[in-house]
C-alpha cells in the first residue's frame, strides 16, 4: 500500500469513534481477548511460586498475548471503519501473524531516539570548547530544543496511536515508518487537535459510564442491605474477625456475630460473589472508553491518509536501510579481512622456522642396521658393536 484509497471525509468523521460499542465482534473480541489475558497473568502469578523463570516466562507470554488480543480487537475495527467485516478467527490470525511488525516498530522508534540523544550529546560537547562554546550553545541551544520537541510530539501524537492502525491496514514496518515520516511533516497539528477532540470524547464517555455505573452500584448496594444482604458489610467483617481472629480475639466477637447473621461460609460466599460483581462492572466500563480510543485512532489514521502519497518517502526510507546495510556489509569484509591478516602473521614465524636437513639423519639411521649386522670373520657368530673378540671361537675381530 503505497497511496491513500480515496474516501469520503465524512465516512471517518470522529464522532463515529462511539460507534464502537455497538459492534458486537469487537465486544466478543475484546472479552475473549481480556479473559485470556488475566488467566495467563494468573497462571504466571502461580508458576512463579515453584519457578522464577518459568513464571517470567510465562508472564512475558501474557504480555505478547495482551498485545494479539489488543491487535485482534484493532483489527476488527478498522475493518469496519473501511465499511467491511472480518470473523474473530481471521482477525486473531491476521493480528498473530502481524505482532512481530509492532514490536519491530517499537524497537525501531527506541533506537531513533537513542540515535537522537546520543546526537544532541554530541553537539552539547561541542558547546564545550573554550572561548568557542558559549557561542554555540547560544545557537544550538534553541535548534535542539525545537527540534526534541518536534520530535517528541511526533512520536507522543503521531506514532504511538497512529503505528498500530496503519499496520493493522496490511503495511510492513518500514512502509509504516514511511507513513509516519510524512504525517510527521505534513499533518502533525491537524493529528494533534483531532487527537485532543478524542481524548475529549473517551473521557466524557468515562465520565457518563461512571455515572451510569457507580448511581447503579450504589442503589443496588442499598436495595441489598434492605433486604438483609449487607455484601460489603460482611467483607469488611470478614476481614475484620479474620484479623482479630488471628489474634486470639475470636472469642470477643461471639463466634461470628459480627458478621450481619451469617456464618463464616455464608459471608465468605457473598464477598466473593460481591468482587465478583465489582470487577465485572470496572470491565465492562472500562470496555467502552477502550472501544472508543481505539476506534477513534482508526478514524484519525484514515482520515489523515487521504490525499497523502507515500512513495518517495518509502523510496527514501529503502535507500536509507540498503544503505546501512551496505555499509554493514563493509564493515563485515574489513573485519574478516584484517582477521585474516592477523592469522597469517601469527603463522609467518612457524613457517620461517628451519628444519634439520633430512641426509644429517640418513647416515645415523643407516648405521645402526649396519652395526646390529656384525660378524665373527672366522666364525660368522654374530657380534655386538663394541666386540672385539669373538665370544665362540675367541678370534679377533676389527672394530
Amino acid at each position: 500500500m503505497t497511496t491513500a484509497a480515496p474516501s469520503g471525509s465524512n465516512s471517518y468523521a470522529l464522532l463515529r469513534a462511539a460507534e464502537a460499542v455497538t459492534n458486537w465482534r469487537a465486544l466478543a473480541m475484546s472479552a475473549l481477548a481480556g479473559l485470556a489475558f488475566f488467566l495467563f497473568l494468573a497462571l504466571s502469578g502461580w508458576l512463579a511460586k515453584s519457578s522464577v523463570l518459568l513464571g517470567g516466562l510465562f508472564f512475558l507470554l501474557s504480555l505478547v498475548l495482551g498485545l494479539v488480543g489488543y491487535s485482534s480487537v484493532g483489527i476488527v475495527l478498522m475493518r469496519r471503519s473501511q465499511g467491511q467485516d472480518i470473523g474473530l478467527v481471521d482477525a486473531f490470525l491476521q493480528a498473530l501473524f502481524t505482532v512481530h511488525r509492532l514490536l519491530g516498530l517499537a524497537v525501531l522508534l527506541f533506537l531513533a531516539f537513542v540515535g537522537l540523544a546520543l546526537a544532541t550529546l554530541l553537539v552539547l560537547a561541542v558547546c564545550k570548547i573554550p572561548g568557542l562554546g558559549p557561542l554555540v550553545y547560544s545557537v544550538a541551544f534553541p535548534i535542539l530544543t525545537v527540534i526534541l520537541g518536534l520530535t517528541t510530539a511526533g512520536m507522543f501524537y503521531v506514532v504511538m496511536p497512529l503505528a498500530a492502525p496503519a499496520i493493522w491496514s496490511g503495511n510492513t514496518i518500514w512502509e509504516t515508518a514511511a507513513r509516519m515520516l510524512v504525517i510527521v511533516r505534513q499533518r502533525l497539528l491537524p493529528v494533534i487537535t483531532q487527537l485532543v477532540i478524542l481524548s475529549m470524547l473517551v473521557l466524557f464517555l468515562s465520565g457518563v459510564v461512571t455515572f451510569v455505573l457507580m448511581t447503579g452500584y450504589m442503589t443496588t448496594l442499598g436495595l441489598s442491605s434492605a433486604v438483609g444482604i449487607n455484601a460489603s458489610g460482611n467483607a469488611m467483617g470478614m476481614v475484620q474477625s479474620m484479623m482479630l481472629g488471628g489474634m486470639g480475639g475470636m472469642g470477643g466477637m461471639g463466634g461470628m456475630g459480627g458478621l450481619g447473621g451469617y456464618g463464616m461460609d455464608g459471608a465468605t460466599s457473598y464477598f466473593g460473589a460481591f468482587a465478583f460483581a465489582t470487577g465485572l462492572l470496572f470491565t465492562v466500563g472500562m470496555i467502552i472508553p477502550f472501544l472508543t480510543f481505539i476506534n477513534g485512532t482508526c478514524l484519525i489514521y484514515l482520515q489523515t491518509i487521504e490525499g497523502l502519497h507515500f512513495d518517495a518517502a518509502e523510496e527514501q526510507l529503502r535507500g536509507h536501510v540498503d544503505e546501512a546495510k551496505r555499509r554493514a556489509q563493509e564493515a563485515r569484509e574489513r573485519a574478516s579481512a584484517k582477521l585474516q591478516e592477523v592469522k597469517a602473521a601469527q603463522r609467518a614465524p612457524e613457517e620461517a622456522a628451519p628444519t634439520p636437513p633430512a641426509a644429517s639423519v640418513a647416515p645415523a639411521t643407516a648405521a645402526t642396521p649396519a652395526a646390529a649386522a656384525r660378524a665373527c670373520a672366522s666364525c660368522h657368530a654374530p657380534l655386538a658393536a663394541d666386540d672385539v673378540f669373538c665370544g665362540e671361537c675367541g678370534a679377533k675381530n676389527p672394530l
